[in-house]
């Protein structure tokens, strides 16, 4: 429920921005032909930007998680404490098989 709560902000807020930046471009922009002001002007040129980045950021912290949806430093803990666990075992098998040696 959550991520779609959080997808539903982001929808919400970008159709917020784009209203904005279109009521902007409306009014500001004078009816004489003039250019519009340098913020106007400031913002249409680096939104793509600012967008391109704000994609690449989402995809890179998406790729972090796994198909499982756990993150990859999660996932590495695990393998290694189960590796710490069959190492112990195969320890214990070779202490068993070296006893009746020995005896």
């Amino acid at each position: 429920m959550t991520k779609l709560r959080s997808r539903l902000f982001w929808v919400v807020s970008w159709i917020v921005l784009v209203g904005v930046l279109l009521a902007c471009f409306t009014y500001a922009n004078p009816a004489s032909g003039g250019s519009p002001p340098w913020v106007i002007q400031l913002i249409v040129s680096w939104l793509p930007f600012i967008v391109l980045i704000g994609v690449w950021v989402w995809y890179s912290r998406s790729r972090l998680r796994g198909s499982s949806g756990t993150n990859w430093v999660d996932l590495y803990e695990q393998q290694v404490a189960e590796s710490r666990r069959t190492n112990a075992l195969l320890e214990r098998i070779a202490t068993a098989l070296e006893k009746p040696a020995a005896g």
